[in-house]
């Protein structure tokens, strides 16, 4: 069953020298939401094919911090 998207608006206020990076992470953030099911569908097919010592948990956190950049 897809999830129905819809559009919001939200209204802040935030120092001006933070707008453009305040900004960046909601969008970021917006994004991950809405294609979560893809990501980890993607993420299981990888899953014995990377050879690293890290957690699943912290290849996602460094995935996630890579969007907000």
């Amino acid at each position: 069953m897809a999830e129905e998207l819809v559009d919001i608006t939200i209204h802040v206020k935030v120092p001006r020298e933070y707008a453009e990076e305040f900004k960046r992470d909601v969008e970021a953030r917006a994004w991950y939401l809405s294609h979560k099911g893809e990501l980890f569908k993607n993420l299981k097919k990888l899953k014995g094919i990377l050879k690293t010592d890290k957690s699943w948990k912290e290849l996602k956190e460094e995935y996630y911090e890579g969007l907000t950049r």
